[in-house]
C-alpha cells in the first residue's frame, strides 16, 4: 500500500492544511506605518476555513489513489481551495475596514507557506504529463484570471500591496516599463554580441579560449563592483554632446544596462558555442558531399539544428537579468528594483512585494514563452 502513495501530494497538502490552521496567515494593521494584528485563518474568516481544510485534506487522500483523473481532480480543487481562501480573506478585509479606510490587510507567514505548497503541489501534477494536463493548465491558468477579476471587482481593496499600488499608481508603470527595457534591451543586443562571439569560437578552435576566458571572467565580477567599474568611462562619455543627448552619465540607466549587457554574453556565447559543437560532423560532410556551400550549410543545417540550444542561452541569459536588473535601482537606473529598495528602506514589506511579485510573473511568463518557442522549434526538424 505506501508504494502506492503519491507522497509529495501528501506531504504538500498537509502542510497546506497546518499552515491554514495553525500558523497566523494575515495581520491587520490600522495604517501603513504602525503594527499590526495577526490572525490565524479562523480567526479572521470563521467557518469557510473548515471547508477550505477539509478540501485540503481530501487532496491529501487522494494521494492514496490510482485513478487516472486524480491530477485533474487535485489541481480543480486546489485552485477551488486557494481561490475560495483569497477571496474570502477580501470579504473579511473589507468587513475589518468598515470604521476605518486607513486600515490594511496584508499577508503573513502562514500564507507564504500555503502559497508555496499550492505552487508546488501543481508543479507535481503537472509534472506527470498526463492526458488531462492540456485542462489542468488551463484551470492554472484559470486563477490567474479570477484573481484579476477580483482585483478588477474591488474585492481586494483593503490589502496593503493594493493600496500601495494606488499611491504609487503612476510611477510603478514607469519602473516597469523601465525593467523591461533593461530586460530586453540588454538581453537582445547581448545576443547581438554572443551569438557571433559564439560562432568564431566554434569555428577557431584556437580562438576558443581568447573568447570565453574574457566573457566568464566577467560572470564573475559582483554587479556592484561591475557598476563602480563602469562609473568613470561611462561619466567621460556623458561629457560629450552625443551621448548626453541619449542620457549616457556615470549612473542612470547607462551603468545598469551595459553591466546586464556583459553578464548576458557568457550564457549566450557558451550556448551557441554548445549548440554548433553538437552538429554531427557526419552531418555537414554529408552536405558538402551534395555539393552545398559554406553559406548553404550555416543556413539550412548548423544554425537550425544548433537554435533550440542558442534559445536557451537567451533564455538562461534572459531569466537571470530581469532579476538582475533589480539593482539597477542602487545607481538611478529605475526599474522595479525602485520599490524594493525603498520598501528596505521604508521598512514596508508590500512595498517590497509591490516590485518583487510582478518581476516574479515576468520571469515565469518570459521563460515559459522561451520554452514553449524552444519545443516547437525542436518539433520542426
Amino acid at each position: 500500500m505506501g508504494k502506492n502513495i503519491d507522497k509529495p501530494q501528501a506531504v504538500y497538502s498537509i502542510i497546506a492544511v497546518l499552515a491554514l490552521v495553525f500558523m497566523k496567515i494575515v495581520e491587520v494593521k490600522p495604517n501603513r506605518i504602525a503594527s499590526g494584528e495577526r490572525f490565524t485563518a479562523y480567526e479572521f474568516i470563521g467557518w469557510p476555513v473548515l471547508l477550505i481544510g477539509a478540501g485540503f485534506l481530501l487532496i491529501a487522500l487522494l494521494s492514496l489513489s490510482t485513478m487516472n483523473e486524480k491530477g485533474l481532480i487535485t489541481t480543480l480543487a486546489g485552485a477551488l481551495l486557494f481561490t475560495a481562501l483569497l477571496y474570502f480573506i477580501g470579504q473579511s478585509g473589507q468587513a475589518a475596514a468598515v470604521d476605518s479606510s486607513s486600515i490594511r490587510v496584508s499577508f503573513s507567514m502562514g500564507f507564504y507557506i500555503l502559497l508555496v505548497m499550492v505552487y508546488l503541489l501543481f508543479g507535481h501534477v503537472m509534472a506527470k504529463k498526463d492526458r488531462y494536463l492540456n485542462l489542468e493548465k488551463g484551470i492554472s491558468l484559470l486563477i490567474f484570471i479570477t484573481l484579476a477579476v477580483f482585483v478588477y471587482t474591488g474585492v481586494f481593496d483593503e490589502f496593503s500591496i493594493l493600496k500601495e499600488y494606488q499611491i504609487k499608481k503612476n510611477q510603478f508603470v514607469d519602473s516597469f516599463t523601465t525593467h523591461l527595457f533593461l530586460s530586453l534591451g540588454s538581453v537582445t543586443f547581448g545576443s547581438l554580441v554572443a551569438i557571433p562571439l559564439g560562432y568564431l569560437a566554434y569555428r577557431k578552435k584556437n580562438l576558443e579560449s581568447a573568447v570565453m576566458v574574457p566573457l566568464s571572467i566577467v560572470e564573475t565580477i559582483p554587479s556592484l563592483s561591475l557598476f563602480g567599474i563602469l562609473l568613470v568611462p561611462l561619466a567621460s562619455l556623458g561629457r560629450i554632446d552625443f551621448f548626453r543627448a541619449f542620457g549616457i552619465s556615470g549612473i542612470g540607466w547607462a551603468p545598469a544596462f551595459v553591466a546586464l549587457t556583459l553578464y548576458t554574453l557568457l550564457p549566450i556565447g557558451r550556448n551557441t558555442l554548445v549548440g554548433f559543437s553538437t552538429v554531427g560532423r557526419d552531418v555537414i560532410e554529408a552536405a558538402q558531399g551534395m555539393g552545398m556551400s559554406r553559406k548553404q550549410i550555416f543556413r539550412k543545417i548548423e544554425f537550425p539544428l544548433a537554435l533550440p540550444i542558442i534559445i536557451t542561452g537567451v533564455r538562461i541569459a534572459l531569466v537571470q537579468t530581469i532579476g538582475g536588473a533589480v539593482l539597477a535601482g542602487l545607481v538611478g537606473g529605475g526599474g522595479l528594483g525602485t520599490f524594493v529598495f525603498l520598501g528596505l528602506a521604508e521598512a514596508s514589506p508590500d512595498l517590497v512585494l509591490l516590485g518583487v511579485i510582478p518581476i516574479v510573473l515576468l520571469t515565469l511568463t518570459m521563460d515559459k514563452m522561451l520554452k514553449l518557442l524552444i519545443e516547437r522549434i525542436r518539433r520542426r526538424k
